[in-house]
């Protein structure tokens, strides 16, 4: 038996690597691959599973978890190299070699197919625009081209939206994507107007139904505050959809019904909680845009990137710098741009295409939630426990936390929803508060918490451990079911009705879905999730529980994450060891889309 799978297969039984990589060394050596193919196949298939688009090859030579390597990187490449399962992808082979990066076909594709649709987009020509509509005299954005001395950064990420194909707005929770997108949609629907064309068609969507329903809440409550709102309301679409369902992906199948040869009718899409996409929706999404039409990406450069491969918003960002456009942006927008543009001798290929949103509006840059995550994101320990000190109600730091505590006082709180009737509001309790954690398995994970809080509360309540389903039990769906109409990451209630019958409640972006308790798709009870889960949610209260002791999942992402999900107060539960530890960590993800994007 091959040495490979041999060791594939006790890294399987440890649980190092997935039943996948143990199928895939079997297939590759029964296909006339190599060791160090089958080798080069397995990690390329584990790369994808942490995330990354790609294997970059390691300078000491390839290994298995916790092994020496196999051989050098040399020897390595020249394996791949006289291997027919390996290529430079002119050939359709399990594995592509481009440079020092090792593909899965797939995802080779993926990556190469978005880079060209994103160059496209880059090189069309901007168009003009009117600065007039951004003045303050004309009342559409609050202070005009200038607000507090500063770029009023909506009016400019506005503007940049009109002038380009493709634009990113990036902000954090409160920094007014909604208000701009919405004041975007006035300014497109007045240039139609103005050059005798009818209003564009624009569709809205986001990665799952919990954020698309709540990106459509967002638009409304929006329109509230403009003068035109009812005009607007009229040429916005009736909702928000997931981009599974604007692409046309069904169940049993990754291919999209609309794509290069089919594209979506569609002038404009716009696109909430841009960093939950993954590589392969991205080129789906990229793919299946008309010529012509609008792409604007709404979403956090600082958050957590997709569970699956690819951190594309965070790449684009990247792919930008801070705010820093070109003096041909600046002079066609002068007025909105009044400081000169940086003296960079090539700036970075989308630099005139992203806008950083500045300041939140739910929690200002002098609150103790916009601090604490201000210093998360710029690594500063000594500031964010120089937060937690201070005795603000809103962010609390409890170092060792008492679990049997924390267990009973997080049951005491879910009380109430097994008081709750109305669907309305036993969902609004679930968002009240919720206890984040950073790991799904083990002591502190989401799976042992949610077994103890129910474990006290069915003591509390009387209800037998044994049960599956009662009333006021709050559940998380894990994957999509394009019949159920639910996504991965959408959350619910279950309720007995007026016959004593269960029923399941769920916000989606249909509005009330119920369903029967055998219809849910796979799922878990959601009194405690993890923060990669909490991603498009907002909570009144945060509980963010860390490991007792460092863990490689903990980064900067993920603490400014959870802390982001919270409107109103954070209770950070965790060593200051590991929280400071946290903060020396920043998720990478190895990828080839920024080269590609310099072309």
């Amino acid at each position: 038996m091959s040495g490979v799978l041999t060791r594939v297969r006790k890294h399987v039984a440890n649980g190092t690597l997935r039943p996948l990589e143990l199928a895939l060394a079997d297939w590759c050596l029964r296909h006339g691959g190599c060791e160090m193919t089958t080798l080069g196949l397995v990690l390329a298939s584990q790369a994808v599973a942490e995330g990354h688009s790609c294997l970059v090859l390691p300078e000491n030579g390839p290994a298995l978890p916790g092994e020496a390597p196999e051989c050098d990187v040399t020897a390595f490449v020249d394996a791949l190299r006289a291997s027919a399962l390996a290529g430079d992808g002119t050939d359709a082979t399990p594995l592509v070699l481009e440079g020092n990066r090792l593909y899965l076909q797939r995802y080779w594709r993926y990556e190469r197919s978005l880079a060209a649709r994103l160059r496209n987009m880059l090189a069309a020509p901007p168009d003009d625009i009117d600065l007039a509509p951004f003045d303050k005299d004309a009342g559409l954005f609050d202070g005009g081209w200038v607000a507090s001395g500063e770029p009023n950064w909506q009016a400019v990420a506005a503007a940049v939206a009109l002038r380009h194909r493709l634009t990113v707005i990036s902000g954090g929770p409160g920094t007014g994507k909604t208000y701009t997108v919405l004041r975007l949609v006035h300014l497109l629907l007045e240039a139609a107007q103005g050059r005798g064309e009818p209003p564009p068609t624009i569709r809205l969507a986001a990665p799952t139904g919990k954020a698309a329903a709540r990106m459509m809440e967002s638009m409304l409550r929006g329109l509230e505050g403009l003068p035109d709102g009812e005009r607007l309301r009229e040429h916005l679409p009736e909702k928000a959809t997931t981009l599974h369902r604007l692409l046309g992906i069904g169940r049993g199948t990754v291919l999209p019904r609309f794509d290069e040869a089919h594209p979506l009718a569609a002038d404009v899409v716009i696109v909430d909680e841009a960093s939950m996409i993954d590589l392969p929706l991205m080129a789906k999404l990229t793919a299946a845009l008309p010529e012509h039409g609008r792409l604007m990406l709404l979403g956090d450069r600082y958050q957590l990137a997709s569970v699956e491969s690819g951190s594309v918003l965070a790449e684009l960002c990247s792919a930008a710098g801070l705010n820093d456009f070109t003096s041909a942006q600046h002079q066609a927008l002068a007025p909105l741009l009044p400081a000169a543009p940086s003296d960079a001798a090539e700036h970075l290929p989308m630099a005139d295409h992203v806008v950083t949103l500045q300041t939140s509006h739910r929690f200002t840059a002098q609150s103790a939630i916009g601090r604490l995550a201000a210093a998360v994101n710029d690594g500063d320990a000594d500031a964010a426990f120089a937060v937690t000190n201070e005795g603000d109600a809103a962010v609390q730091l409890v170092s060792a936390p008492d679990v049997d505590e924390l267990v009973a006082e997080l049951a005491a709180q879910f009380l109430a929803l097994h008081d709750a009737n109305d669907p309305h509001e036993a969902l609004a309790t679930l968002d009240g508060v919720r206890l984040l954690t950073a790991t799904r398995v083990g002591p502190f994970g989401a799976e042992a918490m949610n077994r103890r809080v129910f474990e006290q509360l069915a003591d509390r309540l009387g209800l037998d451990r044994a049960r599956t389903w009662y009333h006021g039990r709050p559940v998380i769906v894990l994957r999509n079911d394009y019949r159920a109409g639910l996504f991965n990451g959408d959350t619910g209630v279950c309720l007995a009705d007026s016959e004593e019958q269960l029923r399941v409640w769920f916000r989606t972006e249909d509005g009330l879905q119920m369903l029967l308790p055998s219809a849910v798709p796979a799922h878990e009870s959601a009194y405690a999730m993890t923060v990669h889960k909490s991603q498009g949610s907002e909570f009144e209260r945060v509980w963010l529980l860390l490991p007792p002791a460092d863990n490689p999942v903990l980064s900067r992402e993920l603490l400014y994450t959870g802390i982001t999900r919270a409107r109103a107060q954070v209770r950070l539960l965790g060593a200051e060891a590991v929280l400071r530890g946290s903060l020396t960590r920043v998720t990478r993800r190895d990828s080839g889309l920024a080269q590609r994007l310099r072309g």
